[in-house]
C-alpha cells in the first residue's frame, strides 16, 4: 500500500447574510483523499498482505456495504472472478449498516475463511 495523498477544495458550507440583506456563500475546505497512494501522509499497512501470484484456487470474500444494488455488482464481481480468474469460493458478507464501519466479527469471519477480500459501494 501506498500513501494517501490530500487535497483541499472549497465547498460551500453555508450562507450568511451581509450588511444589505444579501446572502453571501461560507466556504470552508474540505479535504480530498487521493487513493493512488501519492502524499506525505503515511498509510497504516501493518496488516498488508503480499499479493497473490494468481487467484487460481483461492477463495474471495465479497463484503457488501448495504446499500441498493452492492449485492448485485458484487455478485457479479464474483461470477467474473470465477469464470476468468478461477477462484474457487465466493463468499458473501454484508455489513448491518453501509454509514458505520463493518462490525469486527465480520472481519475475523473474512479473515478466516477467504484468502482475499473484495469490498464493494452500491448505490
Amino acid at each position: 500500500m501506498g500513501r494517501v495523498k490530500s487535497r483541499s477544495v472549497p465547498y460551500p458550507q453555508d450562507f450568511s447574510n451581509d450588511d444589505n440583506g444579501k446572502a453571501d456563500a461560507i466556504s470552508t475546505r474540505e479535504p480530498l483523499l487521493d487513493p493512488t497512494g501519492d502524499s506525505e501522509r503515511a498509510t497504516n499497512t501493518t496488516l498488508a498482505q503480499p499479493r497473490p501470484q494468481s487467484l487460481r484456487g483461492l477463495t474471495v470474500g465479497l463484503l457488501d456495504n448495504a446499500k441498493p444494488n452492492g449485492k448485485t455488482i458484487l455478485a457479479a464481481v464474483g461470477r467474473e472472478l470465477t469464470d476468468h480468474y478461477g477462484v474457487r469460493e465466493v463468499r458473501m458478507f454484508t455489513k448491518s449498516y453501509f454509514g458505520t464501519p463493518v462490525e469486527e466479527s465480520v472481519v475475523q469471519q473474512m479473515l478466516h475463511n477467504c484468502d482475499f477480500a473484495v469490498a464493494g459501494i452500491g448505490d
